[in-house]
């Protein structure tokens, strides 16, 4: 199934990527039309599963993420767009991959649910990894790389967005991550970009989603992690970075050794270092930090089921990236 073209994405106003273009002056006709048109797709997307209007939606909403840097579109028409297809991908995400409980989760059971889901679906164990290790592919670890970066462009932006939602110790506890991300004479987005041009990579958006390496689940990654930062509650948005900091440690210790047996040198891979063997009591420290702030059972479960999410989407996107790497191998 080919990508979406790009260009398809900026037509004029019959197609919904016109939204992308400012509308300063749109009238209550243009946004009826931009509500109709993308409640069609919406409901093709993620109620009746047709894959190929699901890759438009998340296309759609990919690109005017990279535009918004990382927020709800001010302009009338963009909002109506990107709320309308970001719900829906919200809801259908929480009925395929969500852990909702009827039962009443106290602060005890919502760490032990954490820690049980980052054991069982950390990517550090998926088998993707053991194959790029196994097999010392460049052009398997380039399919995994184009991947794994353009999944997380807007990390500083999200952590910002998700900072002005949050209180007390989870307020400092995200503005630590913040200033981790923008830190030193390279901050890491440099570090992931440099990293990323030793495998003779660079990303576009409008590129990526042509590219017959991507996977939908990268795009959806991205999608999911500003869609839960923009929420009113951030409770659901605390447990997704809470299991990103879980897993990235050992995840970075796998993709450091990968690179140092590759013979690259340590400026190189200074992403890799500086994750790997960072003090993997920081994400105890977050943990604690969002135990401090949620006080009730429904903020609880929205914690658990943005942690779920997003190690379980990230778990499909390594599995469709693993089918694409074998594939290419036959």
């Amino acid at each position: 199934m080919g990508n979406q073209p790009a260009a398809e994405l900026a037509r004029p106003s019959q197609d919904l990527g016109a939204a992308r273009a400012p509308t300063s002056q749109a009238g209550s006709e243009s946004i009826a039309a931009a509500a109709a048109a993308t409640f069609d797709l919406a409901r093709r997307a993620y109620q009746e599963g047709d894959p190929e209007a699901r890759r438009r939606a998340e296309s759609v909403l990919y690109l005017f993420n990279k535009d918004t840097f990382f927020a709800p579109p001010s302009d009338p028409v963009a909002g109506v767009v990107w709320s309308t297809l970001m719900q829906a991908k919200l809801a259908a995400l929480r009925e395929e991959l969500g852990a909702g409980s009827a039962e009443e989760i106290d602060s005890r059971a919502m760490e032990t649910m954490l820690l049980e889901a980052v054991d069982k679906w950390g990517a550090f164990r998926h088998p993707l990894l053991d194959e790029l290790d196994r097999s010392g592919s460049l052009e398997a670890y380039r399919i995994w790389a184009k991947n794994w970066f353009g999944s997380c462009q807007g990390f500083s932006n999200q952590l910002a967005s998700l900072f002005q939602r949050t209180t007390d110790q989870a307020r400092r506890a995200v503005l630590e991550n913040l200033a981790d991300e923008l830190d030193g004479p390279a901050t890491h987005d440099d570090l992931r970009e440099r990293f990323l041009h030793s495998l003779g990579l660079a990303h576009s958006y409008e590129a990526a989603i042509e590219d017959e390496d991507w996977v939908l689940e990268s795009t959806e990654l991205l999608n999911l992690r500003t869609g839960l930062c923009n929420l009113g509650d951030p409770s659901a948005a605390l447990g997704c970075f809470y299991t990103v900091e879980a897993n990235w440690p050992a995840e970075s210790r796998r993709h450091h050794a990968i690179n140092k047996a590759r013979g690259l040198g340590d400026h190189t891979v200074e992403y890799w270092t500086t994750h790997a063997f960072a003090d993997e009591q920081h994400s105890d420290a977050w943990l604690e930090s969002v135990k401090s702030v949620c006080h009730t059972a429904a903020q609880r479960a929205a914690v658990v089921e943005g942690a779920t999410l997003q190690l379980r989407l990230r778990w499909k996107m390594y599995d469709s990236i693993h089918a694409r790497v074998v594939a290419r191998a036959a």
